[in-house]
This record gives structure tokens, sequence and C-alpha cells, in this order.
């Protein structure tokens, strides 16, 4: 889904709660399923970023976009859960596992489809956080430059030069794996 529709609502225009969470439910899901490569933590994270926000709602000023507040809170969930004793880092076997949900009929197609899906995985991985980050709200989310920078609280210009830095770093990073999802370099 692009936000592209939803971030044409004005920063300072009023959302309810209930309308933040109907709205943006699925995208900070998805992001976070994409950072720690677990759909199941992805939803554990993504209650508790809505909890989160629940909490801030009546602090929340409408200053930003409801977008980049609640994604913001989204990677602050998932950095706090890193920083956790037990937190692991991305287990790149579950990357393999991710569920197929391709309307390909054909299972060879559906096959070659999980493949490139469990190789992405493995190249977003590869990248440090803040441009795998950026990466997904742009390229996944749509989310608009300044919307990001809101989100990472950094210059619209460094959005931009680590947007280019990590799209670079994850083809080199792509183009590193085979289809069986093994490091080229390594065999």
């Amino acid at each position: 889904m692009s936000h592209t529709a939803v971030a044409a609502h004005a920063p300072r225009e009023r959302w309810t709660l209930e309308q933040a969470h109907i709205t943006y439910r699925a995208p900070i899901e998805r992001y976070l399923s994409r950072m720690c490569g677990s759909p199941d933590l992805a939803e554990e994270l993504a209650q508790e970023t809505f909890l989160r926000a629940v909490v801030g709602w009546l602090a929340f000023r409408h200053e930003c976009s409801v977008a980049s507040w609640l994604f913001r809170i989204a990677r602050n969930t998932y950095l706090s859960y890193l920083r956790r004793p037990r937190a692991t880092r991305i287990d790149t076997d579950e990357f393999l596992a991710i569920p197929d949900t391709s309307a390909h009929s054909d299972p060879v197609q559906r096959l070659d489809a999980g493949e490139r899906r469990g190789v992405i995985q493995l190249a977003l991985a590869q990248l440090p956080e803040k441009q795998r980050t950026i990466l997904l709200l742009r390229d996944d989310e749509g989310l608009a430059y300044a919307e990001i920078a809101e989100v990472l609280g950094i210059s619209l210009a460094a959005v931009k030069v680590n947007l280019f830095r990590a799209r670079h770093a994850f083809r080199a990073a792509y183009q590193a794996f085979d289809c069986d999802g093994v490091e080229a370099t390594t065999l």
C-alpha cells in the first residue's frame, strides 16, 4: 500500500486513534516483519507499537504526519527489542521459511518466488539498521523523504544519501547470494 494518498492528509489534520490503527496496522507490521525477519515477532512488536501509541496519543500534537509518528514508534520499539538481553539478531534461517502468498498456480513459479523472497530478506539483513529502515520505508511503504526524515530524526539530505547507499548496498548483497540463499562467495 502506498501512503501517498494517506500522506496527503495535512499533518495537522486530526486523526482518531482507531483511524490510525486501521490505516497503519498492516504497514507497520509489514515494516517490522522485514526489519526482524519473523512474522510472529513482527506481530508482537506491532502490538507493542500500538500500545505505546495509545499511551502517547494524548501527547501527540499532530505536528508531523500520523504515519511518521507511528513508524518512529515502531522503529524505536524494534530497537528496544534488539537491546533486550534475550534479543537475537536476524535469524537468516527464518527468512527462507517465509510462506508463499503468491497467486502462481505453477509449483516451479511458487518455488522461484519463494527463493527470491528469501534472497531479498537475506540481502536486507546485510544492511545496517538505518539503511534497511530507510529502504523499507521508502520502497516498501511509500513514505515521502520528509516523513522518513521525521521518523529517523535526520535531515532530508541524509535520507537521500542513505537511501542511495542502501540501494547500492542492497544490490551488492542481493548479487552476493545465489538462488539457494547461500552466499555465493562461500562456494
